[in-house]
């Protein structure tokens, strides 16, 4: 059986609304940088890296930690402040 890990690295979700003309088709690049998505509490986490490399480093420190459960998550505005 394989375990799914808990977080993972998907693009970042544009910070302002951008019209395109039809003629264009998709946008290429939807947003910039990178955020990451806890696939536990079905959450993405705003953090707006600004490479893949550094989002993956985030997402490995993450999923190391062995009590992630019990620790406040920084970047879906839902952690205790103190």
């Amino acid at each position: 059986m394989i375990m799914q890990t808990r977080f993972v690295v998907v693009p970042a979700v544009p910070l302002k609304k951008e019209t395109y003309p039809r003629r264009l088709g998709f946008p290429a690049a939807l947003g910039e940088g990178y955020d990451l998505y806890d696939t536990q509490d079905k959450v993405r986490l705003s953090l707006n890296l600004p490479t893949r490399a550094q989002a993956e480093f985030e997402c490995e420190c993450r999923n190391r930690c062995p009590d992630a459960d019990a620790t406040p998550i920084a970047g879906n505005g839902l952690g205790a402040i103190g």
